[in-house]
């Protein structure tokens, strides 16, 4: 340090911290120079949003809200305590000062790492996966930094958030366990889990001093091979009742198909053929459900020589053989 910054740092401070990012949680107060000690009579300026605090050889000492204040020992009792001052803060006192932001921070994300395992009564077992957003922010200063720096050690923006982004996740695994919905209807039940979490979250956090809010649940995804088994069974609920529609349905299907396979749609007559097929095959069975004029068993043989023909998939001829031994 330089013999100017030696005589600058004699005079009286003016200390404040403004965030342009507006993006800190916390932000320590240190000089260029490195000499940090605070005088008698400098000025600490807390902006709106924001708690200036005081750690003494990590000890929480003062806590100021917002406002201008002048550094004196009748208005900092505790660090003066703390120093036990023999010059009534005339000597430089070294101390870590932070500023805390109580503003809102919107716009975390939070997702599950790992499926989650949910029990249906539809699906039987059924992992599924889920992502959103979520804000917080600090409504305790005293618990946040005992907490959160203290205790944990936390003391970077992106750490807090991503430890905060886990709470939640955590939280979302054991509500969507609770939920007694089935995962058919969970895109129904978004806004209602998204309050259950936070409800749930601001228990669990109050010890900390955080307080979450505007929890949103964006999507609750299922593996592929069980939405390609709901679509199947979409599609066979729509033969049953409008074959045309099927029809078109298999038909944008196949082009879709065909288009991905080496040779572009080369094969798209066939595919669409095996649609037409497959519809009128499966209208013929859905038409005899319900006329009575076969048994179980001669359904059951028309669904295995369809499946034997490779017109049905396993899980087609899965759900039909279940829906007509149920009758």
């Amino acid at each position: 340090m330089g013999f100017v910054d030696i005589v600058r740092d004699q005079f009286l401070d003016v200390i404040e911290y403004e965030d342009k990012t507006n993006k800190l949680i916390v932000a320590k107060f240190q000089r260029e120079s490195g000499n940090n000690e605070l005088k008698q009579g400098s000025k600490v300026i807390v902006r709106e949003s924001q708690c200036a605090v005081f750690l003494k050889g990590g000890q929480l000492a003062d806590i100021l809200p917002p406002g201008t204040y002048s550094l004196k020992t009748e208005n900092m009792p505790v660090l003066s305590t703390l120093k036990a001052f023999p010059y009534l803060f005339v000597s430089p006192v070294i101390a870590d000062l932070y500023f805390v932001s109580t503003r809102q921070f919107v716009g975390n994300k939070w997702a599950t790492k790992n499926a989650v395992m949910k029990r249906d009564s539809d699906l039987n077992m059924v992992r599924i996966r889920a992502f959103g957003q979520f804000a917080f922010r600090v409504v305790d200063v005293a618990a946040f930094m005992r907490e959160i720096f203290g205790t944990k050690g936390i003391v970077m923006t992106y750490d807090i958030v991503e430890y905060l982004s886990s709470m939640v996740t955590e939280t979302f695994t054991t509500v969507i366990g609770e939920a007694a919905v089935s995962v058919l209807e969970l895109a129904t039940e978004y806004k209602t889990l998204s309050n259950r979490i936070q409800e749930q979250l601001n228990v669990r956090t109050e010890a900390i001093g955080i307080q979450f809010s505007d929890i949103v649940v964006e999507n609750i995804s299922l593996p592929d091979e069980v939405e390609r088994l709901i679509d199947e069974q979409s599609g066979i609920g729509m033969a049953k009742h409008d074959m045309e529609a099927f029809t078109q349905y298999q038909s944008v299907r196949a082009m879709r198909d065909a288009s991905k396979q080496e040779g572009g749609l080369a094969g798209l007559g066939a595919g669409m053929a095996l649609g037409r097929t497959m519809a009128q095959n499966i209208q013929n069975v859905s038409a005899l459900d319900g006329s009575g004029s076969q048994s179980k068993a001669e359904r059951l043989r028309e669904l295995k020589s369809l499946l034997d023909d490779g017109v049905l998939t396993q899980e087609e001829f899965d759900s039909e053989k279940k829906r007509i031994l149920e009758k």
